[in-house]
């Protein structure tokens, strides 16, 4: 079977199965059993298939087909122009989380010392290993309840060797800092879980029937997280240290007021690509 032919039949298929983008989604896993970027997939498209590849691409396909997401299938996933890897039960980085390393970079580059900056949540790493490989200096700490997340991030802390600067550790939010006696954060981010337990079985099916829970579930509001992370983030940053949290447009007001409610000041709102609030950025008291 030619590439071409393969495309049509595979997005075939996943359309009948109402899959999300399903020509992108063949196209995508050709791409993987073939060893192609997607380009090429596109401009080889007379090519034929290997007996083996079929095969591959019929198992794949298989399980797009029950809408499992394509980086779970191929163990990929790229953030902030970086590749990653990924794992069934870690929660897939998004283009909207993008911003938040956006504004993060602009703060640490913009103090006078190499910043200090743990990640709460981390997940895969991608947004430690972001703001790593973008700043020449600093001191990277993350941490994460699952322990299948702290594995991943490790491995893409080890592939992009930044195991002098990032330091991972296994816990809820800030209990893992202080038995490690950590503090003194210039920065603290965060892409806590802020979905309404309400809302999650309405979340598409690639999302809710396969993404982890733990790193969706925000609570009744979607501040369960958010409120403990206000609530413990003073004692382990410096005076005037910054939290930047990614949330769901409508949550930023909770979040103003909640603040505000703390003591931390200067509150801004970052828009992402798509123009929506999506990151809530503010500072402890006491700084310059």
């Amino acid at each position: 079977m030619k590439i071409l032919e393969a495309i049509e039949r595979c997005s075939s298929i996943l359309e009948s199965k109402r899959v999300e983008a399903p020509r992108l989604s063949a196209e995508l896993l050709i791409g993987y059993v073939t060893s192609l970027i997607r380009s090429q997939v596109l401009a080889d498209s007379q090519r034929v298939l290997t007996s083996s590849e079929q095969s591959r691409l019929d198992a794949l396909i298989q399980r797009r087909s029950n809408h499992e997401p394509i980086p779970y299938i191929t163990g990929a996933i790229e953030f902030y122009s970086i590749p990653l890897s990924i794992r069934n039960g870690v929660f897939i980085p998004r283009p909207e989380t993008e911003t938040l390393v956006d504004a993060a970079l602009e703060i640490a580059q913009n103090l006078d010392d190499p910043p200090k900056i743990v990640d709460l949540c981390t997940g895969s790493g991608c947004i430690l290993v972001a703001l790593a490989l973008n700043l020449d200096e600093g001191e990277f700490w993350g941490t994460d309840a699952s322990n299948l997340a702290i594995q991943v991030s490790g491995v893409n802390v080890r592939r992009h060797e930044l195991q002098h600067c990032v330091e991972l550790r296994e816990g809820p939010l800030f209990t893992p800092l202080r038995s490690a006696l950590a503090s003194g954060f210039d920065i603290l981010v965060s892409n806590p879980p802020y979905i309404k337990s309400s809302d999650i079985p309405k979340l598409a099916n690639q999302i809710k029937d396969f993404e982890p829970v733990l790193a969706l579930d925000g609570g009744r509001d979607g501040m369960t997280l958010i409120r403990s992370l206000l609530d413990g983030a003073p004692p382990i940053l410096k005076p005037g240290g910054y939290i930047l949290l990614e949330a769901e447009p409508n949550l930023m007001e909770p979040i103003r007021i909640e603040a505000r409610r703390r003591h931390f000041e200067d509150f801004v709102i970052h828009k992402d690509a798509s123009g929506k609030d999506r990151v809530a950025q503010f500072r402890l008291a006491g700084g310059n």
